[in-house]
């Protein structure tokens, strides 16, 4: 017997109905060679996010939360897809959404030897169970590693989570040298022209912000971090 969905539908947080098991299974991982293994993200995401629940706690109401967290989805997911394309070296056209997060990465990719191995590919661990998609795997200035593109306010511990599991599925491949993994985030920020502070808009919330000029590229924010070496 199952409750029904009306019990549940003002409680302060997110449940995830499917309605089979398969669903379920596409939702949260990949099925490879007859094989059902949980995506890594889906692994990562039963932690609890502290900060996420904070910035929930500063909006006028979870809808409203859930509002800027899918059109952030959409635009981080637009980013990726333009950052693949140079990385391929595909023509594009750049959206005015995200030139400023655009312009912070072509300044870390014109000062930077970056060649990118494998883009948006899928990696699997037989020896652990799971399975994930990784942004890229490229050399940058001579080392090779797992490079994680995002675009959130911050550098997450989840995040280092997410590569190293990477990581670990791709010492199966013997044919890989040891490998690093680096965390790049690409922020949407536009810096002042008569004062230190910058605007950052995502997902249609707009905030506004102190920032090093260390820290800007381009027109936008760009940080890597070097997350584990092994």
């Amino acid at each position: 017997m199952s409750c029904p969905k009306s019990l549940f539908a003002n409680l302060p947080f997110c449940i995830m109905w499917y309605s089979n098991v398969e669903n379920f299974k596409n939702a949260n991982g990949y099925t490879i060679d007859g094989i059902w293994y949980p995506r890594v993200t889906s692994i990562i995401s039963i932690k609890a996010k502290p900060a996420l629940y904070m910035y929930y706690a500063g909006l006028p109401d979870f809808k409203t939360g859930e509002a800027i967290k899918t059109k952030s989805a959409a635009e981080g997911t637009l980013l990726h897809e333009t950052v693949e394309a140079i990385l391929r070296k595909e023509p594009i056209v750049i959206p005015e959404t995200i030139k400023p997060a655009v312009s912070a990465f072509m300044d870390f990719y014109s000062k930077n030897d970056v060649i990118a191995h494998k883009i948006e590919e899928r990696v699997v661990s037989k020896k652990n169970n799971y399975a994930g998609t990784i942004d890229v795997l490229a050399t940058v200035n001579g080392t090779m590693g797992v490079l994680d593109i995002k675009t959130s306010q911050a550098i997450y511990r989840d995040y280092s989570m997410q590569t190293s599991a990477y990581i670990e599925a791709f010492k199966e491949d013997l044919t890989l040298p040891p490998l690093t993994c680096w965390i790049l985030r690409l922020d949407q920020a536009r810096k002042c022209l008569k004062c230190p502070a910058t605007m950052r808009e995502k997902g249609g919330n707009i905030r506004e912000d102190q920032m090093r000029t260390s820290m800007v590229g381009g027109a936008g924010r760009m940080r890597i971090q070097r997350t584990q070496n092994i």
